[in-house]
């Protein structure tokens, strides 16, 4: 799919070509176990000494080398074609050798020209490392020298190894495959966006694979993740709420500046899956596969579906490829349980920190209120950062103000539009296509007496505002923080009567969608009378343990909402 051909590499310009040239020594070297220091970038090919584009200068001797031959290796890069002449004056400005080549030959290293308009046979090749060689005629040690001749053709072979690599370069010529890209040009990484990625040891993640469920540090999990993604045939489903900062998690495996051993980032690829992508992950992964490509396939916004697929493919025996899924499910069923990792919410000092590192006009006192409200969600605290205009203070603003704010951000008050969002976000998540009168959007809108289609054009304005997320044709409200907000002031507004009838009328999947969303509401009095009537034998959905597994699954979601009558209804039963 990556598949770089020598017509792509004659497409690149100096500066991107001197920047491959650099990207593919450091990835050379750190598969080899080489210090990444070793490559260095700089000075200027048209400098008196000919200061080279790219070199390395290892520690050791190279075992098993490559295309970087020697442990100190000089690149000198040119875009044009090198014929014999061209190499000549290359080499030998006023006939003179270049220093920078001697003191190469005085260590016994190698230079290398790579050209990216150069496509040549055998014959022209041998002619053009002929011609570096007579250019060295009248170095006494020239014999220690190591030469070579990369033309286009080598270097696509070269950047064939590595897919984040091959990714990069398609982007950087106009070719990138629809979804795709390279770690390199994830999110401004490539412009020098990346802000260093903020953790503490009071953030943790959930190792899930253990009997218990350990809680460790993000350091320590980093570590985790990073151990296992070394590994080709290894899947791993880093899951969590929308806003805690999963994507940028996994983009900290990648970086040198965090921990120790980062992942290498030129065998990544990364797609977005909420998004159109083209080739489809399944895809991808069986061409990686079949070329036995080794790689870390990196697919966010990842349904569990497509999850188990990924799996069942780069687990196989034939497989090189390393998985990571990243996904908040917003349907009701859990992931697959491969090795399943849970990313929790932010510390309130670490949301104050992030505030400041991108919103530096924000005050420390907001920046801790914001923090306070966000409830450890850098999504739900940076929508309320950026409605804070300059020299305005949050200071006096109540809890149901902020919240108006993060849903309004910077449209127009909407009143109609923050109802029927209320209303949605009962259900924790709903079948935001269907538009007949049998559909979940339908049955919601008996609520109030508002058709399907208000509601379908709500749930795509509140997408465009960045609080719903799709998963096929499931749509959901996040994160958390917004979408128990509006649950709890729709059960406010709403007759407890009228919810009743409501939730009678509603089929199993809808009923267990609803309790899980009244599990996350166990401060509020309304929902706590809601569950209580739920659980009585009498009560609006009849007897939940007589509903079997559907009633068993309702009874869980709903048991932290008022535990003791969740245990009196059991043991009641028991008796």
């Amino acid at each position: 799919m990556f598949e770089i051909s020598g017509s792509d590499i004659s497409s690149l310009g100096d500066a991107d070509l001197r920047s491959l040239v650099f990207q593919l020594a450091t990835a050379e070297l750190r598969a080899k176990g080489y210090p990444l220091s070793s490559v260095t970038a700089g000075g200027d090919q048209d400098a008196a000494d000919g200061g080279l584009d790219v070199r390395v200068e290892c520690p050791t001797g190279i075992t098993d080398p490559d295309f970087v031959p020697r442990r100190l290796t000089g690149f000198q890069v040119k875009k044009p074609d090198m014929p014999a002449a061209a190499i000549r004056a290359e080499m030998r400005p006023n006939d003179l050798l270049r220093n920078v080549i001697r003191k190469l030959a005085d260590a016994s290293g190698a230079y290398v020209i790579v050209s990216a308009q150069g496509s040549v046979a055998d014959k022209a090749l041998a002619a053009r490392r002929q011609a570096i060689r007579e250019a060295l005629s009248d170095l006494p040690n020239a014999a220690q020298l190591h030469t070579d001749f990369y033309d286009r053709n080598r270097i696509a072979t070269w950047v064939n190894q590595y897919p984040g690599i091959a990714a990069w370069v398609r982007s950087r010529i106009g070719r990138p495959l629809s979804g795709w890209s390279g770690i390199s040009d994830w999110e401004g990484r490539a412009n020098g966006n990346r802000k260093p990625y903020l953790f503490n040891d009071k953030a943790c993640l959930i190792d899930e694979r253990s009997r218990d469920s350990k809680h460790v540090t993000i350091t320590e999990g980093i570590t985790r993740l990073r151990n296992a993604l070394l590994t080709p045939r290894q899947c791993i489903r880093l899951i969590g709420l929308s806003g805690v900062g999963k994507t940028r998690l996994v983009q900290a495996l990648f970086e040198q500046n965090v921990g120790t051993d980062p992942l290498d980032p030129s065998l990544a690829v990364y797609t977005d899956y909420s998004e159109e992508t083209t080739p489809t992950a399944r895809d991808m992964a069986r061409d990686l596969i079949a070329r036995r490509q080794r790689a870390i396939l990196v697919v966010d916004n990842c349904n569990p579906n497509t999850h188990a697929e990924l799996a069942r493919l780069c687990a196989s025996d034939a497989s090189e490829v390393s998985l990571i899924t990243v996904e908040y499910d917003v349907r009701d069923d859990e992931p697959g349980q491969t090795d399943v990792f849970r990313l929790q919410s932010a510390s309130p000092d670490l949301v104050t920190e992030w505030i400041k590192q991108n919103f530096p006009d924000v005050s420390q006192v907001d920046r801790e209120k914001i923090a306070a409200f966000s409830d450890g969600n850098f999504r739900v605290a940076g929508a309320l950062a950026q409605t804070v205009g300059k020299g305005e203070t949050l200071g006096s603003l109540k809890s149901r103000d902020l919240f108006e704010r993060i849903f309004r951000q910077r449209n127009e008050p909407d009143r109609q539009l923050l109802q029927v969002a209320e209303d949605l976000s009962l259900l924790y998540s709903i079948d935001g296509e269907d538009i007949s009168d049998e559909g979940e959007l339908a049955q919601v809108g008996t609520i109030r007496g508002v058709g399907a289609r208000p509601l379908y054009e709500a749930l795509a304005e509140m997408r465009q505002r960045g609080v719903v997320q799709a998963r096929g044709h499931f749509r959901a409200i996040l994160p958390q923080a917004i979408a128990n907000a509006l649950a709890a002031h729709a059960l406010e507004r709403t007759p407890p009567a009228d919810f009743d009838q409501f939730c009678v009328r509603l089929p199993p999947r809808m009923l267990k969608s609803i309790s899980r969303r009244l599990g996350y509401l166990h401060d509020s009095r309304i929902a706590q009378s809601t569950v209580t009537r739920w659980l009585q034998a009498e009560g609006p959905l009849g007897d939940l343990i007589a509903m079997g597994e559907d009633g068993f699954q309702i009874i869980i979601n709903i048991a932290p909402v008022a535990p003791e009558a969740v245990l009196a209804k059991l043991e009641r039963e028991r008796a």
